[in-house]
């Protein structure tokens, strides 16, 4: 099962503000290896700065459902606010990994950044998402998966 959640970002946060609003958000009580999230701060203002989570989603995998975040920009960050539901669980509560959309330009050095500072946090190229995601949906549509959008809206 897959649970989402959008962020706001740029302009409403800055990337800084963004990427702590993600740590927040995915540890708790009990989260194991935080400062690796900490640690990857620098490099994250980088990735989100570059707007890569708008189109392809940061993956963490852990503890509970794989969540998926993407960060919203421009008009449709200030117009959606800061407001960001809760997760119902602690995703980081055990053995995690979060998996980072970069650009293939920029891949080598976040790499090497996150080998020396955040292991647990890895990177992918945004143009290999497209056929990994594909390949991930055919084999959950073959094995009868489930994918839950949970991005509840007020007021529809």
């Amino acid at each position: 099962m897959r649970v989402r959640r959008d962020i706001s970002s740029i302009p409403l946060r800055s990337a800084g503000e963004t990427w702590q609003q993600i740590i927040d958000l995915v540890t708790g009580k009990g989260s194991k290896d935080v400062q690796q999230l900490k640690s990857a701060a620098g490099v994250m203002g980088s990735i989100i700065t570059d707007e890569h989570p708008a189109a392809r989603a940061i993956m963490l995998e852990g503890v509970g459902a794989q969540l998926r975040i993407y960060c919203r920009y421009g008009m449709k960050a200030v117009e959606e606010g800061g407001s960001v539901d809760a997760l119902t669980w602690n995703p980081t509560a055990g053995d995690w990994t979060m998996h980072v959309p970069c650009d293939n330009e920029n891949i080598a050095w976040v790499k090497e950044s996150f080998a020396a500072t955040s292991p647990r946090v890895k990177v992918f190229d945004v143009e290999e998402a497209d056929r990994a995601e594909e390949q991930a949906e055919t084999s959950g549509a073959k094995s009868g998966g489930v994918v839950v959008d949970w991005n509840i809206k007020e007021g529809l």
